[in-house]
Order: C-alpha cells, then structure tokens, then sequence
C-alpha cells in the first residue's frame, strides 16, 4: 500500500531530469548508431530502399483492394439471407431486379448477378447500354436449351425480349460447382479468374448458397470484373516507377483497361493475359516470368535485371478473395539509390534535427506527463475489451485506486434520492486526484456485484452527464474535468458508470455546505486531512 506521505515525492526535478538526461543519451546513442550502419552498409541499405518501397506497396494494395471488395462481400452475403427471407426464385424477376439494381450502380466492379437453382434454372441480370440486361433459363416452362432474353428500363419496366437457342448450362459453370461446396463454415468462396461467358471480360465470380424447405439448392453469384480492379489498383505507387498489378495463381497478368496484351485460352478453359512481347509492360511480364521459372514461394522478394537495370518485385495472396487471386508490385532499383545519393545532406541534415527536437521534448514530455505515465495503468481501462477490464476489476475488489459505489444518487435504503449518496463518491474523486489516480465504478455494490445505476431514474443518457456535470462543477469545481472521463456503457445489460481519474497537477477540494475538504486515498478508504497535514501533504507533493 502507497502511503500517504512519500519522500520519493519530495523532489520530482531531480527525477525528471535524470530520466530527461537518459532519454537524450538513448537518442544521442541510436541516431549514432544508426549513422554508423549508413555508412558501412550504403550498399546493403540500397536494397533496403528498395524491399521498403515493396513493402509499402503491398500494404497500400492490400488496404485499398479491401475497400474494394468489402462492400461487394458484405452485400452478398446480405444478399443470401434477403433471398432465404424472401424465398427468392428465378420467376422472381421483378422483386430480383428490384434488389439488385441498386447494388449494380454502386458497385460497378460486380458485373452482374445470377440466381441458379439445383432443378436447372438460372436468372442472370446484367447492365447494358444504359438498360438493364436478364437471361432466363427455366427447361420446364421454356424448354431445354432454350434462354429468354428481356431488356428492362432504368424504372424496372420492360421494354422487349426474346428468345434464343443455347448450350449454356449452369451446372457446367466453375462457380456453380464451387458454390455447392459453401457451407455455414465458408458462407462466400470465390473462384479463380476466368473470362465471362456472356460478357467476355475477364473476372473472378464469389458464390453463396442455401437450400429451401423443399430441399432445392441455389447459388446467388456476383461476377466482379477484375479489369476495373487492376486500374485502380495500377494507380497506387510509393515512389517514382514503382507499379502495382494482378495476377492469377496460375502467372496469367490481368492488365487494366487500355493496356495491349495477349489473350490466351477461352472463356471454358479460363486463361487471361499471358506475357508476351509487349512493350509497354515488358517489365511486368519479365517479374511473372521470373517468379514463375524460379518457382518462388509467394510473399518473397525477387529481382531481375534488363538492359543494366535492376528490378525487385514481390507476389502476395490478396486474402479477401481466399487465394483466387495474387498481387504483384515492382520497383527500379537504380532510381531508388539515385534519389537515396541525391539527398543525403538532407537525410543527415534532418537526423540533426530530429536529434534536437527530440532533446527538447524528451524534457517537456517528461515534464508534463511523468506522474501521468506511472499512474495510467491504475487510472483508465481498455474501451476495446470493456466487459472482461471490468470483470477483471470487480475480481480484484477495492484499492487505493479503485472504489465502487451502488448508485449515483439513490439512496437504496429509503428509496429516496439523498445527497450523502453524491457526497460519498465525490470524496472518492477528490482522493484520487491528491493521490495516485483511480477508477470509481457506480452501480457495483461494496461486494462487487453489478446492480446497475438504473435505481437512479435517469431518462436518458444525457441527464446522466448533465447530473455529473452539475456535481461536478458544484463541489469540485470544473477547472478539474481534464483529470476525469466519465464512460457510460452496459455490462450484462445493467447501466453502468465508469470514472477515470488522473492524478491531478494542483490540489483538490470537496465543497459541501460552505466547508472545504482535503481527501487522499488511503488504501480502499477516502482519508479526510486536517489543515496542518493538508499544507505539509502540498508542500511535499507539489
């Protein structure tokens, strides 16, 4: 148990300037160091550079392509549990255009939707030209190989159709196939690249799945073109002549928009873009052939040169699309040094100066926030785990720095709201802020059982931080609110207060009816000081 009176405390200078004087030392030391290592391994930090501006690619493609296909994921599976509510068919057309409309203009990556059934059936709706593209196949009500094409306005109306002769099935699809194999596990998988058969585009196809009461199967299947993907994808760039790109697992490179290239195979077999004796992107096809000869793992930095040029590049799973699809990015080796050459007055330059501001904070921030920094473990929680930081406080019972209190203002014994009730806590936080800080948890009982502040009445929320607010500012005064955070939040759907104090920089008093109190914390109780020992107590702590 921390005492109230502590010679440590007596001279807070001297410890700050010793900690002051050792962080300067540690940033003199590392900032030397680190000159050293430049200078003696100039060549290797040249590789350095250039695995960085890899690395830092991949981070950015990885976050951006997350962006991209978050929304598509989550509006698929969404998508899954409409169509189970609304026992969603392929004769459904008007309510499925109406569900999917919307998402097909916000998405433009999701080419089209389709809704196949295990009894042959399939609804396909697509946009095009303007209008909106369907292609039913129903062998019971159309015959077999028979597809009912019909061009739907921008309202959803029709405008023509027709009828043509097909051997398209379904069933032979690579993403019917593999939408049989989601279960609850794996609601979404996504399939390998491969062209379109209606479009001829190149894409992946992610696939969902459910059965109805009468044991029938569906597959709901978003198309997402890859092309558009790559564009934005090709625009991310760290440095000068670095470039970001896709590939499939099989080394076929999926070029953005406007790009020459080779295609390869057909819409059955899947093959894209195959390297080939392009110009404008020999050197993407030279790192896939490259990693592709070499047979290097993924995630393993590999360079290649041409015409006296050193490139590095990298290939990574893109994780969202569950290893359908990777990523590549490369960068110039040679611009990298030349740049790192260029500038290395400035680089030294800035070390300098990196090194004084850091003298300079190091004693401001020691400063400012030493006693906060010792008291932080004691005087606030973790908001991303609340529950278990809770239980775990409950478990560890009251302290100097932490307290319970049933209520905010009810007196649970008359049923009446008494003042003693606010009064009590208040002494609480008056104590932790003249000692080490603290927690003082209301709606927990002395035994540390959650009974909930919900005996205090409160209407909402906001009457609660106008209530504390008040107090506050009545009998402690609001100058000290930068010490206390007040976090309103359910545990076991009981209301719950939680007060973080800080150890305050200038002494606290509790005013109640005309009279001033000095209160520390003395082990789990709130100790009322007289004059005498409130002045020695303030001489010696601040």
């Amino acid at each position: 148990m921390t005492t109230a009176f502590s010679p440590l405390i007596t001279s807070p200078s001297l410890v700050h300037r010793r900690l002051t004087r050792d962080l300067t030392l540690l940033v003199l030391l590392l900032i030397s160091l680190f000159l050293i290592l430049s200078y003696f391994y100039s060549k290797q930090i040249q590789n350095d550079i250039s695995l960085s501006i890899i690395n830092s690619a991949k981070k950015l493609v990885i976050a951006k392509n997350n962006r991209i296909f978050e929304p598509i994921s989550n509006n698929l599976n969404l998508s899954r549990k409409w169509a189970q509510l609304e026992s969603l068919t392929t004769d459904k057309q008007d309510v499925f255009n109406k569900r999917f409309i919307p998402i097909l203009e916000t998405l433009p990556q999701i080419s089209s939707v389709i809704l196949a059934s295990s009894e042959g059936k399939e609804y396909f709706f697509t946009k095009k030209d303007g209008n909106w593209l369907s292609r039913h196949i129903d062998p019971e009500k159309l015959g077999t190989n028979t597809a009912q094409w019909r061009v739907w306005n921008s309202n959803n109306q029709l405008m023509k159709e027709w009828q043509e002769k097909t051997q398209y099935q379904s069933q032979n699809r690579p993403w019917y196939q593999l939408g049989l194999t989601t279960d609850a596990n794996t609601p979404i998988k996504w399939t390998m690249p491969y062209s379109f058969y209606t479009q001829q585009i190149p894409g992946i196809t992610g696939v969902t799945s459910w059965s109805d009461k009468n044991d029938i199967s569906y597959i709901l299947a978003f198309d997402v073109t890859l092309s558009d993907i790559a564009q934005s994808l090709s625009a991310i760039s760290v440095s000068q002549n670095d470039m970001s790109f896709l590939i499939s697992p099989k080394g076929e490179v999926i070029l953005p928009p406007g790009n020459k290239h080779i295609v390869m195979g057909s819409s059955q077999d899947g093959s894209l873009y195959a390297p080939g004796n392009d110009s404008d992107n020999y050197v993407i096809f030279d790192s896939v052939t490259n990693w592709v000869n070499n047979q290097s793992p993924l995630d393993q930095p590999g360079s290649f040169s041409r015409n006296n040029k050193r490139w590095w590049y990298k290939f990574f799973v893109l994780d969202a699309y569950h290893n359908s699809i990777y990523a590549g990015v490369i960068a110039p080796e040679k611009n990298l040094m030349d740049i790192f050459t260029e500038n290395i007055r400035f680089i030294i330059a800035g070390i300098i100066l990196l090194l004084v501001v850091a003298v300079v904070m190091a004693n401001v921030l020691v400063k400012k926030y030493a006693h906060q920094l010792k008291d932080l473990p004691k005087t606030s929680i973790s908001k991303a785990d609340f529950a278990n930081e809770i239980y775990e406080l409950l478990r560890l019972g009251e302290s100097e720095t932490l307290e319970f209190k049933s209520t905010m203002r009810k007196n649970l014994k008359t049923g009446k709201n008494g003042k003693e009730i606010e009064i009590a806590w208040l002494k609480g936080l008056v104590g932790f802020m003249n000692t080490s800080g603290g927690i003082l948890l209301i709606g927990v009982n002395d035994d540390g059982e959650i009974l909930g502040i919900e005996a205090d009445e409160f209407e909402n929320e906001d009457k609660i931080l106008l209530h504390f607010k008040n107090l506050l500012s009545q009998h402690i005064g609001l100058e000290f609110s930068n010490f206390i955070n007040l976090i309103i939040n359910k545990i076991d759907a009981k209301t719950i207060l939680v007060i973080e104090c800080e150890r305050a920089d200038r002494p606290a008093f509790l005013h109640n009816k005309n009279e001033e109190s000095f209160y520390i914390r003395s082990g789990p109780a709130s100790v009322n000081l007289s004059i005498s020992k409130v002045i020695k107590y303030i001489q010696n702590r601040y």
